[in-house]
């Protein structure tokens, strides 16, 4: 029975937080307006329909390629679950996947406690006062503020209202990659090592910001190992190695450059200043002071990686939330490891004290526990007593994006769609219409019709007095055919459109529920002849009045129509008479892959000032030209080293079970 007792407290742990968080696991919309999960939905629902990695994606942010769409693991084992269950829909299955691996978070940090204390009881007792309770509400008041409309931890409240799920996935894997980075320096045998490498190729495969949190954690896991008598911090750099050599086919280095650049930017523009450097700077000095108070007090490796681990995103989140300074892009956002940590190293403090020789330190220990329990007591019984009818899912359809969504896919457009606030995560996780934004910008390789999108939303760097004229020249030069306005009294989350009347006093109504209509602009095909004197210049964002030469040779009525379609996500045709004195300007986003074809013979393709193609085609009174999305070099070569990786880790199992001659160690 004793050697069941570890698997059966497992499995109440899961059944415990299932059965606590049962309306994740229900099909409909959760009532949180605010969540950005229907983003990933949308991606998960792309490559479901496209799985070519080296594809294109025309249908956000005026194109980019797929692999800058996310990273994979999530949208690509959605899509395979699609395949599997045809009849399932795609947003039910991702969320049933993510609430799956949150839930399944106490249950790997139960794992991870268990190994290095053996103690079933006390890591049995953090785990389900992970699965209940949450710190950062009685520490931050902010996140006490955002409680929302139920009691659940933070963890579950940041992927119920926020949509943060893959964050959650790799939260659920940091414990199982820190055990086996363990295993892999301090138990021989190559197995070990491949099984970290795994891990470690898997996390960032799953959420960039998940990436980072890992890499702190995995520094401070070394810093506390160093000195240990049986680690070995060569097999560690081995496993992160081969974990590259594992994930380089999507972590190209054009992808890692891209994301690197962006996140800042995205991250409510963070900026490396003074306050940073002294917050980076006091945090590296406080942990080499506790590391060396840990060593002169012989604490064990488990209670000086936990408290370090937890002193550290500590730092970070409470540096955000008291002081409003991020020590890195949005801080905020680590307070998850942070009550993970935090979480082990109460439990662990209090485990030892109690066990302790003295009586004063078993009492002061107890004490605390007591203590702890009471402050957590209104959390305990807020989350045991609410049920789950405060947060059940509403069918789809009743939903304002659904509504506004569903119009616009049955009334489809030349171009694209001006979407604001949740609209532009949600559109494309129901149906495929082309619109001017998407779901993440961190991918955006081309940012400037980004920031004329953002202009408009905002009604930033507009001048005085051409406020209307400025939105007009934007919208038409991102191609947007349809604008969908939310009023105030809007069922719609965001409402972050400022001030709409320069939509709603100038363009025509052609749809209307409740406090929401969608307007219309003239359509103008994707692709329209232009002379070089009417490119857009380069201050568009800045300054918009610019861009006139350039809408008004798209309105000219004089010049002859071209008319585009995709043929498919790769190929958009473009047909039509071209002068002897015109080129032609497509508002797509430029990119290497892209290759233009004019009746038969390849014709050269340059980038305007806004990162749109200009094809230099030949004149003709009737043409045909083909553009076609065809990935570059650097993917297929990292690709190339990432096969060889994959051969070379699993043929180097081979290898070594067949000199051990036993297929374990």
């Amino acid at each position: 029975m004793k050697r069941l007792w570890v698997p059966l407290a497992a499995l109440a742990i899961l059944a415990l937080n299932l059965l606590l968080n049962g309306p994740l696991f229900m099909h409909g919309d959760l009532p949180f307006r605010g969540s950005i999960e229907a983003g990933y939905v949308a991606t998960a629902r792309f490559v479901a329909a496209h799985p070519n990695p080296w594809g294109w994606n025309p249908l956000q942010y005026a194109g980019l390629p797929t692999r800058f769409l996310y990273v994979p693991v999530l949208p690509y084992f959605t899509a395979l679950l699609t395949k599997l269950l045809p009849q399932a829909e795609v947003g039910y299955l991702y969320r049933v996947t993510v609430s799956l691996a949150t839930c399944l978070g106490p249950v790997t940090m139960f794992a991870f406690a268990y190994y290095f204390t053996r103690s079933r009881r006390w890591s049995f007792a953090a785990a389900v006062a992970y699965s209940f309770l949450s710190p950062s509400y009685g520490l931050f008041p902010a996140v006490e503020k955002d409680r929302g409309i139920v009691q659940l931890p933070w963890r579950v409240q940041i992927l119920a209202k926020y949509g943060e799920g893959p964050h959650n996935v790799d939260l659920t894997l940091m414990p199982l990659v820190l055990l086996a980075v363990w295993l892999a320096a301090t138990k021989r045998g190559y197995p070990r090592i491949l099984g970290a490498a795994l891990l470690l190729a898997l996390t960032p495969l799953v959420n960039w910001l998940g990436a980072l949190a890992l890499t702190i954690a995995c520094l401070v896991f070394l810093l506390c190992a160093l000195g240990e008598r049986e680690f070995r911090i060569q097999p560690v750099c081995v496993a992160g190695g081969i974990g590259y050599l594992l994930a380089c086919f999507w972590l190209t280095p054009s992808f890692i450059r891209t994301i690197v650049f962006n996140w800042p930017a995205d991250a409510y523009s963070y900026r490396f200043g003074t306050p940073q450097r002294l917050l980076l700077g006091g945090l590296l000095a406080s942990v080499l002071m506790l590391r060396a108070m840990f060593h002169w007090t012989r604490a064990s490796f488990y209670l000086r990686f936990v408290a370090l681990a937890a002193f550290t995103f500590g730092w970070i989140a409470t540096a955000y939330y008291l002081g409003g300074q991020d020590t890195i892009p949005e801080s905020r956002r680590y307070a998850i490891e942070f009550e993970l940590f935090l979480t082990l190293a109460l439990v662990e403090l209090i485990r030892l004290g109690v066990r302790h020789a003295n009586q004063t330190v078993r009492m002061c220990a107890a004490g605390t526990a007591l203590v702890l329990l009471l402050a957590g007591s209104p959390q305990l019984w807020a989350y045991l007593n609410q049920g789950w009818s405060r947060w059940a899912p509403a069918p789809r359809e009743d939903s304002i994006e659904y509504r506004l969504s569903r119009w616009l896919a049955d009334h489809p457009t030349k171009g694209r769609v001006y979407a604001s606030g949740a609209m532009r995560f949600r559109m494309n996780s129901w149906f495929d219409v082309p619109q001017v934004g998407g779901g993440f910008e961190t991918g955006l390789q081309n940012r400037l019709p980004w920031e004329l999108a953002y202009n408009i939303r905002t009604a930033r760097n507009l001048q005085s007095g051409r406020e209307t004229a400025d939105t007009l020249l934007m919208l038409k030069t991102l191609a947007a055919d349809y604008v969908v306005v939310h009023g105030p009294k809007s069922r719609e989350y965001y409402r972050d459109l400022a001030h709409p009347e320069r939509i709603t006093q100038t363009l025509p109504a052609v749809y209307r529920t409740e406090d929401d209509a969608i307007y219309s602009l003239p359509p103008h095909s994707l692709a329209h002849l232009v002379s070089r004197q009417e490119l857009p210049g380069s201050q568009a964002v800045l300054h918009p009045r610019v861009l006139e030469p350039y809408v008004a040779a798209l309105e000219d009525p004089a010049r002859p129509v071209l008319n585009t379609f995709w043929r498919d996500t790769n190929t958009l045709e473009i047909e039509g008479a071209v002068p002897a004195d015109r080129m032609i300007s497509v508002r797509v986003n430029a990119d290497p892959g892209w290759h233009a074809v004019q009746d038969g013979r390849e014709i050269a393709l340059e980038v305007d000032d806004l990162g749109f193609m200009v094809l230099h085609a030949v004149a003709s009174g009737a043409t045909h030209i083909e553009m076609q999305y065809r990935v570059g070099a650097e993917p297929r070569i990292m690709a190339a080293i990432s096969a060889i990786g994959w051969a070379g880790a699993f043929g180097g199992l081979v290898l070594w079970r067949r000199r051990s001659g036993s297929p374990t160690n």
